[in-house]
């Protein structure tokens, strides 16, 4: 079995996530923990091999280069600007994996017990192809039906607009203006991506290997989740079981356990947030505070970071503007993943 972690330079972030599944995954050590790390200093990771020396560790090309960017962007000499994300890696990380596995990320955490093998086994009984770990069962329930299918696990199944993986792919390019078009004669339902987004989860899913393959095969270098969902719609209709074998596919706990942090984030380049807020900077700060053994990684656990933890930090180690500028950054990206 193997649980693969995205990180890049937020190793606080990294340390809860490791320490939740050495204290929550039964079994841990009859599982591979492999951190596929995009950018995070060496005197950092080294820390972190002292803490967790059974984790294993493989590196994107980009890194040294992204690490580069981070210094001169901390010393002033240039703005930190690199939307590139080292699909190679993960999905060759995937090939290598178990062919049932955890694919997360560093700002990820178990917030409850969690016997991978039991679930791998379900997966394996009832045909499912990916177990949701973090979603919450009563959200978006307007638009989805979740059934449930064992004391432990529900399934959903996408309502498709039409059954066809090509005018999907064509929707989701908006090829010929046709999303455009369909937008502006009402004729799109209303929470149809959703309906696609019961296929798949970002960062905390537990995934058939082939079927992860597949959503990842154009390891394309570019945040571009929609290549996902058109792959997830070619695969749900084409290249899997149909009918009472394909029912129950796309599935979420009944009681997430897994939570995910709103009080930093790994993409430094653009949000749709009015004020610009220093993300390099502000992560720099914590990685040392950390590192210097000042910060409490596990603060506030289960829940996310406390916001008064992290202002009351800042303040002493930056100024008020900056934690103030933070504080409404956090709000801004709360409210911008609410309907996520």
């Amino acid at each position: 079995m193997t649980i693969l972690i995205k990180s890049f330079y937020r190793p606080y972030l990294l340390e809860r996530c490791l320490r939740s599944i050495y204290e929550k995954v039964s079994d841990v050590y009859q599982i591979d923990i492999v951190v596929l790390d995009d950018g995070t200093p060496e005197k950092y990771l080294n820390r972190i091999k002292e803490k967790y020396p059974k984790v294993s560790f493989k590196f994107s090309k980009y890194r040294e280069e992204k690490i580069t960017k981070i210094v001169k962007h901390l010393e002033g000499v240039e703005n930190y600007y690199d939307i590139r994300i080292p699909t190679d890696l993960w999905y060759t990380a995937v090939s290598e994996s178990s062919e049932i596995l955890i694919m997360t990320e560093d700002d990820v955490w178990f917030i409850d017990d969690f016997d991978m093998h039991f679930y791998a086994q379900e997966m394996e009984k009832y045909g499912i192809h990916i177990l949701k770990l973090g979603r919450i069962l009563n959200k978006d329930t307007q638009y989805i039906e979740n059934r449930t299918l064992t004391e432990k696990i529900s399934f959903h199944k996408p309502r498709y607009i039409v059954r066809s993986a090509k005018f999907y792919k064509m929707l989701l390019k908006n090829s010929f203006k046709l999303k455009t078009f369909l937008e502006k004669l009402h004729l799109l339902p209303e929470g149809w991506r959703k309906q696609l987004w019961t296929m798949y989860d970002i960062p905390m899913g537990m995934y058939r290997k082939d079927y992860l393959k597949f959503l990842w095969k154009d390891q394309y270098k570019r945040v571009v989740e929609d290549l996902q969902l058109i792959n997830a719609v070619d695969w749900d209709l084409n290249f899997s079981a149909q009918g009472e074998a394909g029912m129950h596919k796309y599935t979420l706990l009944n009681n997430r356990a897994m939570a995910t942090s709103y009080r930093s984030s790994a993409s430094f380049n653009s949000f749709n947030i009015e004020d610009y807020f220093d993300l390099v900077r502000f992560n720099y700060i914590l990685n040392e505070l950390w590192y210097e053994g000042k910060f409490d990684s596990y603060e506030n656990f289960p829940e996310d970071f406390s916001v008064d933890y992290i202002y009351g930090i800042l303040l002493e180690n930056e100024n008020k503007s900056f934690a103030d500028k933070w504080k409404k950054w956090t709000e801004s990206f709360i409210e911008m993943h609410k309907g996520s």
